[in-house]
């Protein structure tokens, strides 16, 4: 029997970081203000030579070799990101000219290529339509690869920058799931106009964000998406909670897009008084916290940016109830991330790998939702399964050994890659196969933005 999913996950984060209590110390702030305010102690630098499109095939390369997977029987690569190397071209052509570099000219010719952008939740977006693919039995071939890729990058001393990060998720997308297995049906979806948040106009690198409309639309679409979800489910007759019971409470864990710790303990936070405010379990915890904050004449955006509801919000997240829940359904995802900082379309599936590699219960058979988020803005839930044989795969990752591994930078060397003032060409790769940047083709002249990579050993 067919099981849509993903087969193999391989996540590649760059082999140097930032320590972010020294940044604190660095911008003239307590240590703890960015590793537990913001709720990252750690976020990892693309070096000069490294980039989006060299990140997403180094990822690529080292899942294929992992798996034992010929060029031959893949049959799309999508490239979803929101941080894309050209207006025109899409990244993933540079991927395929790096691949095959390994596997030899023309050996991917065959294949479907996309590059899907929808800020941050473009990952989930491709996991969705590409499994959706295989449903319909429309692929040729055994295999789809997405590639997430995506540096996180914002202005120094600015208040986004403790939550900056880089990485890159190659996900094998077939019909013999064995990381996790697409549920039909159990599906929610919220878009809605939003220009104040997070945006690149132009050709920036370097994001606009005002942080207040981006954290409260966060909590907007990842409510009404959940609402949805609810809805398609219970109409689907999925889950049928008694008056006591919460959907949450069929859930086993949630991977939410992780920006920072902060903002997914808020949007959870949110959901659950939204889950448990009409039932007997709420009597209780309202009884220590007090009854909620009015919002008459507010909408969501409105009520979630509200200096009344965020204390009401804090003190709930105080609660005994709360920090249990909270742990037994999404702690274990959160690791990985700690350590990477912001991965923009790759982070769900940053915590997708930290799952695997740090929870310490039996998965199997367990219901995993994935909650994605893309500024502008659009929020989807999808459920998924976790098929027998998980571990098998969980052996495979290593994830975790590589970000101990890494080699921290100082804040003058962060600096310094920061503002470009380090060229390709002047960065010595570091340890292991990966492919890298070595120069990108000057101004003004017929190779103006031509990208040349080397695959290193």
């Amino acid at each position: 029997m067919s099981r849509v999913g993903i087969e193999a996950l391989y996540v590649y984060s760059p082999d140097y970081y930032v320590d972010n209590a020294e940044l604190a110390v660095a911008r003239g702030k307590e240590p703890k203000h960015f590793t537990e305010g913001v709720g990252i102690k750690a976020f990892a630098v693309a070096p000069p030579n490294e980039d989006q499109a060299s990140m997403a095939a180094t990822a690529a390369h080292r899942l294929m070799d992992t798996y034992g997977i010929s060029p031959a029987d893949i049959f799309r690569v999508d490239t979803p990101t929101e941080s894309g190397l050209d207006a025109s071209r899409a990244l993933v052509s540079d991927v395929i000219g790096m691949l095959e570099q390994a596997y030899g000219k023309g050996s991917l010719s065959h294949v479907l290529g996309y590059e899907q952008k929808f800020a941050c939740v473009s990952g989930m977006e491709r996991y969705m339509d590409t499994s959706a693919w295989f449903a319909a039995n429309w692929n040729t071939r055994k295999y789809a690869l997405i590639l997430a890729t995506d540096v996180a990058k914002y202005n120094l001393n600015s208040g986004e920058e403790p939550t900056q990060g880089a990485a890159a998720a190659a996900l094998l997308i077939g019909n013999d799931a064995r990381v996790l297995e697409v549920v039909p049906g159990q599906i929610g979806s919220a878009l809605r106009h939003e220009k104040r948040d997070f945006k690149k106009p132009g050709a920036r690198t370097i994001a606009m964000v005002d942080g207040a409309v981006s954290y409260a639309s966060y909590l907007t679409e990842m409510k009404e998406a959940w609402l949805n979800y609810q809805s398609a489910i219970a109409k689907a007759g999925m889950i049928r909670p008694k008056p006591e019971q919460s959907t949450l409470d069929f859930i086993d864990r949630a991977i939410y897009h992780n920006p920072h710790k902060k903002m997914v303990i808020s949007a959870y936070a949110s959901l659950l008084i939204h889950e448990w405010r009409n039932l007997p379990r709420w009597k209780k915890l309202e009884e220590e916290i007090g009854p909620e904050p009015s919002r008459a004449g507010m909408d969501d955006l409105a009520y979630y940016m509200s200096e009344g509801y965020k204390d009401y919000r804090r003190k709930f997240m105080k609660s005994p109830q709360f920090a249990s829940d909270f742990e037994a359904h999404i702690g274990s995802s959160l690791i990985a991330p700690d350590l990477i900082g912001n991965s923009y379309s790759v982070s769900v599936f940053v915590g997708v790998d930290s799952l695997l590699e740090n929870d310490k219960e039996d998965l199997t058979g367990k219901t995993v939702v994935l909650c994605g988020y893309g500024s502008g803005s659009h929020a989807v839930i999808l459920g998924n399964r976790v098929p027998e044989g998980y571990k098998e795969i969980s052996k495979k990752l290593d994830l975790m050994p590589r970000l101990l591994a890494r080699r921290k930078l100082s804040i003058e060397e962060y600096e310094r890659i920061h503002r470009g003032e380090i060229q390709p060409e002047e960065w010595k790769p570091g340890a292991g196969k990966k492919f890298i940047l070595n120069s990108i083709g000057k101004k003004e002249t017929p190779s103006e933005g031509d990208r040349d990579y080397s695959l290193v050993t």
